[in-house]
């Protein structure tokens, strides 16, 4: 199997909401392409969907040693990492999203969340009232 068909096929398991299958197809495309920041974050994602989130970390990690920047490794890792408890790590990887983009609302949001759960309701105030804003003035 080469790289693209096996990718292909995940991405098309992935919209059938065939997590399972995709989850595969992506791990087998990355034997063959070790350094495919697509193929970790999709793999990542697929992983998460099947409620996977210690995987899911350790997918969008490599994303970012891959690809430093990627807002969308650092949005979904700190997704898993609320998912998983560590609300610390969210935070950290939800201010890294604002730091890219500072008029991100669903980073402001979770981040807010984050806060929440770990009891700090001033900042998780701030937090949902600039989501809030954001959202007024799109």
């Amino acid at each position: 199997w080469d790289f693209a068909t096996l990718s292909n096929r995940g991405y098309a398991y992935r919209k059938l909401g065939r997590y399972r299958e995709a989850i595969a197809d992506y791990g087998a495309a990355i034997q063959i392409t070790p350094d495919s920041v697509r193929l970790y974050n999709n793999h990542g994602y697929c992983c998460a969907k099947q409620g996977a989130y210690p995987d899911a970390i350790v997918d969008y990690t490599k994303v970012l040693e891959l690809d430093p920047g990627n807002i969308h490794a650092f949005h979904n890792r700190g997704i898993s990492y609320d998912k998983t408890g560590n609300f610390k790590r969210a935070i950290q990887d939800f201010s890294a999203v604002l730091q890219l983009d500072l008029y991100n609302a669903n980073a402001y949001f979770n981040r807010g969340s984050a806060y929440d759960s770990l009891g700090d309701f001033d900042k998780a105030i701030m937090d949902y009232t600039r989501a809030l804003d954001l959202d007024m003035a799109q």
